[in-house]
């Protein structure tokens, strides 16, 4: 038995045990290009479900709030009107009287769905010391709720100008493909940034 594998008796906790265990099971999957992919599939879909869990946990309302009254500041901070209203789902009406609009946050809009598919990824990959990958989500959470909120203004800010063609390509397209453009930038400077500074250790 070796120096890893010693009992608890001589001093390593369960916990202890636990991580060089997991430590060393990562080091044998690393060496197979093979394992690697399959196990980053089996975590990240595991990561998902977990994650898809916690937050249908949590009442939808929370992140049509959370979503639109950033996105209602920053209207207000343009300078247009905004009245909201809350009911199933966060409602504005935007823009001056008699020419106003309305504008629905749905759960979709907060982001939600592609910060969970970009946490999962990130849990799921190898190489990577847990304490940068649990650094690396609390940007991934903060930037990716700030892109968001941008993406959301910028999207209200075309209904309001643009005629019926352009909207729908904007919400439509636009809308949903500039997040997940977010995502993989996002992973692959923070898959690299974190590589590298393993490296350099």
């Amino acid at each position: 038995m070796n120096k890893k594998q010693k009992g608890f008796g001589q001093g390593t906790s369960f916990f202890s045990f636990i991580v060089e265990y997991l430590k060393e099971k990562e080091e044998e999957i690393k060496k197979s290009p093979r394992k690697q992919f399959t196990f980053f599939i089996l975590g990240f879909v595991l990561s998902y479900l977990i994650l898809t869990g916690i937050t249908y946990l949590i009442p939808e309302i929370f992140f049509d709030l959370l979503t639109g009254l950033g996105a209602k500041g920053l209207l207000q901070l343009q300078g247009l009107e905004v009245v909201e209203f809350i009911g199933e789902n966060y409602q504005m009406l935007v823009g001056s009287i008699g020419m106003e609009k309305t504008i629905i946050i749905s759960w979709l809009c907060a982001g939600v769905l592609e910060i969970i598919i970009l946490i999962s990824a990130m849990l799921a990959s190898f190489g990577i010391a847990w304490k940068k990958k649990f650094i690396g989500i609390i940007f991934a959470v903060i930037v990716g709720y700030v892109f968001n909120l941008l993406r959301v203004w910028t999207t209200i800010n075309i209904i309001l100008t643009q005629n019926v063609q352009t909207i729908e390509f904007a919400h439509d397209f636009l809308f949903r493909a500039v997040l997940f453009v977010y995502i993989i930038v996002f992973y692959v400077v923070w898959f690299y940034a974190s590589n590298n500074t393993t490296a350099k250790q």
